[in-house]
């Protein structure tokens, strides 16, 4: 009796060290408002999943390993709330992942943390920090949908995303170092995969970022190949955030062009958050997007958001819009107000009223 309660101890003491050496983490945002936009071809109102923030679920979990070393990994999927659906489609011909944000496994250490599989591109996590609206409306955001280069339509053809958007990369490698006094760098590289050559459809990127105190700058470059690495496209960008007790201040730059055509399509950003109370927070935030190099053509959007926090996890907001093309949109053309500004307009308003919900 007495050696079956010692073994029983033993195992119970061994089954705690190995829970306080590892966890894993359910998390989530679930983002959910009603919208109604005003464009000249029609008045439409709906109810639209993630609009402060995309709603997303996951699991993230860290093991000890010992001597200074340990091993994580992260898995997140898109929530699509108003219907109940999961996970977005990517790549030619579109296949639904489950985990379409991120799947990955690595090790983290005083050196610096390597992940291997599929992950955001380096400028999400440098110059992202200072997006003008904090990344909200992320379907019609200049910054997500050209910036990061979150448009199939327009990037799928490029990086090893399999014809689908190059806002996330496939088969990838990223390196991120240490902090230090507040300047950390990355590198990323992702695979193509395919036969013969190893540029075909990859991804290869550096960033930096340099946060300490009220201050904030990051910035990335990229190059894309196409599948037949008979193309290549370049993207840069840059941000920078500064933070004040009654107001934050916010700025990006970016700009992405193709070898074949010349084609060049640019966003500025800028904007401001007021808090005008520990619970209500004012955004203002304006963007000018351009294409240039092979054809010419604008667009501008203005948009204004309040937010009240009921709790740390829980917030409801307001936001009113407005965005404007040069020339009328056509089913042809790149729409630098996509989502927004509908075919057969130049111009839509837009209200939103939501709860957003961080568990």
């Amino acid at each position: 009796m007495k050696k079956s309660i010692l073994t029983l101890a033993v195992l119970s003491a061994g089954m705690n060290t190995a829970m306080a050496q590892s966890n894993v983490t359910i998390y989530g945002i679930v983002d959910a408002g009603i919208t109604h936009v005003t464009n000249d071809s029609g008045n439409r109102t709906t109810v639209e999943a993630g609009q402060m923030q995309v709603s997303r679920w996951g699991f993230k979990g860290l093991e000890d390993l010992g001597g200074g070393v340990k091993a994580r990994f992260g898995l997140e999927g898109t929530l699509l709330n108003d219907t109940g659906g999961a996970g977005v489609g990517t790549g030619t011909p579109s296949n639904t992942s489950l985990f379409d944000r991120e799947a990955t496994v690595g090790l983290i250490s005083n050196y610096g943390s390597i992940d291997i599989g599929r992950q955001n591109i380096l400028g999400v996590q440098s110059v992202g920090m200072a997006d003008p609206m904090g990344l909200a409306f992320a379907a019609t955001s200049p910054n997500v949908l050209f910036s990061a280069m979150n448009n199939s339509a327009v990037y799928g053809a490029y990086g090893a995303n399999n014809g689908g958007t190059a806002l996330r990369q496939n088969n990838s490698v990223r390196y991120i170092s240490p902090n230090w006094k507040g300047l950390t760098f990355a590198l990323m590289r992702a695979l193509g995969e395919q036969p013969g050559n190893i540029q075909k459809s990859s991804y290869a990127a550096v960033s930096a970022l340099y946060a300490e105190g009220p201050f904030s700058v990051g910035g990335a470059y990229a190059r894309l190949k196409n599948n037949l690495d008979s193309d290549l496209l370049h993207s840069h960008a840059f941000g920078i955030k500064y933070t004040w007790p009654t107001v934050v201040l916010k700025s990006t730059y970016s700009q992405n062009k193709l070898d074949s055509t010349r084609r060049k399509i640019s966003v500025f950003g800028v904007g401001a958050d007021f808090p005008v109370t520990p619970a209500i927070t004012l955004t203002a935030a304006f963007y000018n997007t351009k294409r240039s190099g092979d054809a010419s053509d604008k667009s501008q959007q203005l948009i204004g958001i309040a937010k009240y926090a009921f709790s740390k996890r829980t917030s409801a907001y307001l936001s009113i819009g407005r965005a404007t093309t040069d020339t009328v949109v056509t089913a042809t053309q790149i729409n630098l107000a996509q989502g927004f500004v509908a075919i057969g307009s130049d111009k839509a308003n837009r209200v939103t009223s939501g709860v957003i919900h961080y568990f």
